[in-house]
C-alpha cells in the first residue's frame, strides 16, 4: 500500500503556529481525505462539511504509539505530575485503535504543548520515515533478499 493510501481516513492537526491558513482551522483537527505527495497537497475535511488543502509540514499526526510510550519512559522523571497523567491517558487511547479513542488522543495533544511535542510530528516527518521504508523495501524486493 502507498503512503496516500495509508494516509487516507488519518486524524491530523492542523499546526497552531500555521501563518498562512486561508481556512483558519489552526490548531483543528481534521480528517485526510486525499493526498498528492508530488505537489506536497493533503486535503483535509473538517466538521460541518468544511475541507481545505495544506502542505505535509503544516498537519501535525500522532507518533507511533511506541515511540510514545518509549520516550514517556524514559522522560518520566523530566515531567510534571499532569503532564505525565495526560500523556500515558494519550498513549492508552492510542493504544485501543479505535476512531473514538484516537480523537480523543488527539484532542488531548490538542490542548496541550508540551503532550503535543512528546506525541505528534509533522505529517512530513511521518512521510519521511514512510518513504525510507518503501524505498528500503523496494531495494530488498529487487536485490531479492
Amino acid at each position: 500500500m502507498n503512503p496516500s493510501e495509508e494516509l487516507r481516513g488519518t486524524l491530523a492537526l492542523v499546526h497552531h503556529e500555521l501563518t498562512d491558513d486561508p481556512a483558519k482551522r489552526q490548531g483543528q483537527i481534521g480528517m485526510i481525505t486525499d493526498i498528492d505527495l508530488d505537489q506536497d497537497d493533503v486535503f483535509v475535511s473538517f466538521e460541518k462539511g468544511h475541507q481545505a488543502k495544506y502542505s505535509t509540514d503544516a498537519l501535525l499526526v500522532l507518533r507511533n504509539h511506541k515511540d510514545v510510550y518509549r520516550d514517556l519512559m524514559s522522560n518520566a522523571t523530566k515531567m510534571d505530575s499532569p503532564d505525565f497523567k495526560a500523556l500515558f491517558q494519550l498513549n492508552l487511547l492510542q493504544q485501543s485503535g479505535s476512531a473514538k479513542d484516537l480523537r480523543s488522543a488527539m484532542e488531548i495533544a490538542q490542548s496541550n504543548e508540551k503532550i503535543r511535542a512528546y506525541s505528534m510530528s509533522s505529517l512530513e516527518d511521518k512521510l519521511g520515515v514512510v518513504r525510507d521504508f518503501a524505498e528500503y523495501q523496494e531495494q530488498a524486493v529487487t536485490r531479492g533478499r
